[in-house]
């Protein structure tokens, strides 16, 4: 897990005292014991883990603002809450978008996007909403997996790391921590962070994950000129001519996760997402499918708000109560056995 060091986080308004904290707090860490033990240039240091613990708004659970270091030594930030008691629990991600944004997003996820995980606080579950850095775009479908090796005394990579190599670490991580059972880790990503679940399992292995509404453009070596904001592909059909089988085949014949995919009856990349599931059932995935009709993209996680008051409709309610079901059956909270 690495050396943790606590401290207080700054709020939002802060961002400079935020970034002199972390860079103290760096050199205490590294430099000072480095400058007192003289390591040689070739000894392997222990990373060390920052974590600022603050409320939440409206619940009695607070959150881990965690800082963990990712395959080349930079920092990405997840926000962590579990259940009271000791555990071991069984431990959700929850991520959607295309990265960026670092500790003031998961801030704000964590106090404006938290009614679904809330629930699942309440079913017994380890919570986290996490950041990974910024997608670049198509990239995954013209390099190789991600190799890490040595050069003289230090690390050498074989391509620049991407966002779902960020997710691996983070699965990596969280399957250290005392309170985690680590063969029961879950994933719930959205939209790009659906497309990154697709990604991510094809190389690891993890308990369950729902990919809703997944951006699988990547996974399915979809033509870059034939996608952006202004697509539309609501049928199989239409994608069809701009996507490689035989590629996407060969990805998606090495996930052995479960995984629930949720489309949305509506919309315009649906066709998309169609094409994904029937794909990872023809490659023998272990993989469900549900669509629902609503009007907003990421309906699982994006409950609105009012009045400070989460405001769930029914079909949001009918699409966390399928995602607790899914997980139960794959890795229910303790005490209650697996389907």
């Amino acid at each position: 897990m690495g050396r943790l060091i606590r401290g207080r986080l700054p709020g939002p308004l802060a961002a400079p005292a935020v970034a002199g904290l972390l860079a103290a707090s760096a050199l205490l860490s590294w430099i000072a014991p480095a400058a007192a033990q003289s390591p040689d240039v070739t000894e392997t240091l222990e990373p060390a883990v920052f974590v600022f613990t603050e409320p939440v708004q409206n619940s009695d659970i607070p959150v881990d603002i965690t800082l963990i270091e990712t395959v080349d030594g930079l920092y990405t930030a997840l926000g962590l809450r579990r259940p009271k008691g000791r555990g071991p629990f069984p431990i959700v991600l929850f991520f959607t978008g295309n990265g960026g944004g670092g500790v003031p997003w998961v801030r704000h996820q964590v106090n404006h996007r938290a009614y679904t995980m809330e629930r699942f606080l309440e079913a017994g579950y380890a919570v986290g909403w996490l950041r990974y850095r910024a997608e670049v775009w198509f990239e995954y479908t013209r390099v190789p997996k991600l190799e890490v090796s040595q050069h003289l005394a230090h690390q050498l990579l074989n391509r620049p790391p991407l966002e779902y190599d960020d997710l691996k670490t983070i699965v990596e991580y969280v399957r250290t921590l005392p309170y985690v059972d680590p063969d029961r880790v879950g994933l719930v990503g959205n939209s790009h962070g659906g497309g990154m679940i697709l990604k991510a399992t094809a190389e690891m292995d993890v308990a369950a994950a729902i990919a809703s509404e997944p951006d699988a453009t990547e996974v399915l070596q979809m033509d870059p000129t034939k996608f952006g904001a202004d697509a539309e592909y609501r049928d199989m059909a239409s994608v069809a001519p701009y996507l490689n089988k035989d590629v996407a085949m060969d990805r998606f014949r090495r996930i052995r996760t479960p995984i629930l995919m949720m489309g949305r009856s509506d919309d315009h990349l649906q066709g998309i997402f169609e094409t994904a599931y029937a794909w990872m059932k023809e490659a023998g995935v272990n993989v469900e499918w549900v669509s629902h009709d609503h009007p907003v993209h990421g309906y699982l996680i994006r409950i609105p708000k009012e009045d400070g008051v989460f405001q769930p409709d029914d079909i949001q309610l009918e699409a966390i109560a399928e995602a607790l079901e899914f997980f139960g059956r794959y890795m229910p909270p303790s005490g209650q056995a697996a389907n």
